[in-house]
């Protein structure tokens, strides 16, 4: 009675932990270091994981009710498509928009502020250093060389990134899991009949 029972809903508890490892896993993307004179991006990392928590739980409410193998082919294919063009994205504006310090990627601006080191350290040495070295002027603050403007956009524009990141991620795992289930029903089905 057990075993049936567990069949029974052997399609809700495999999507539930895929909802649930498709989130945790999707912490696998790296995160650049924001740097400590901000204090809302801890807050908008945890909401921003929240909400995509909440839309791929809906996604799953969804597939209980739409059993069509055709709709989740497409579903799967379309999040799989928007995720690795959302994550090119990410990739290339986190490579733009950090450098390297310490072990660390700290988020930088666009926009210099008058004065800045660099200037002056170009103009006493005679040449600026690689990209990846020039936090080393900075001692890993951004503030000293980009206004907080500029830092804090590129910062909401990488958050922004990871958070599509996330969801779609989420939601390609639970189309591909479902599209899988349904597979699996439906060969069951036939070889039953045979």
């Amino acid at each position: 009675m057990l075993v049936s029972r567990l069949k029974e809903v052997w399609k809700e508890i495999t999507l539930l932990s895929t909802w649930i490892a498709s989130i945790t896993g999707a912490f696998i993307i790296p995160l650049p270091s924001w740097y400590a004179t901000d204090d809302s991006t801890a807050f908008l990392m945890k909401f921003g994981v929240f909400i995509a928590t909440a839309l791929a739980g809906f996604l799953i409410l969804y597939s209980l009710r739409h059993k069509l193998i055709r709709t989740w082919m497409r579903l799967s294919l379309q999040f799989l498509l928007m995720f690795v063009g959302i994550y090119a994205t990410y990739h290339f504006f986190r490579e733009a928009n950090t450098l390297p310090y310490v072990d660390h990627d700290i988020v930088i601006g666009n926009e210099m502020i008058t004065n800045n080191p660099f200037d002056a350290f170009k103009e006493s040495h005679g040449f600026l250093p690689e990209r990846k070295e020039r936090m080393l002027i900075l001692l890993g603050d951004p503030e000293k060389a980009w206004t907080k403007d500029s830092i804090v956009s590129n910062r909401v524009q990488l958050i922004i990134l990871l958070f599509l990141c996330y969801l779609l991620s989420a939601g390609f795992i639970i189309s591909f899991c479902n599209l899988i289930i349904l597979y699996k029903e439906k060969y069951k089905i036939k070889i039953e009949e045979n």
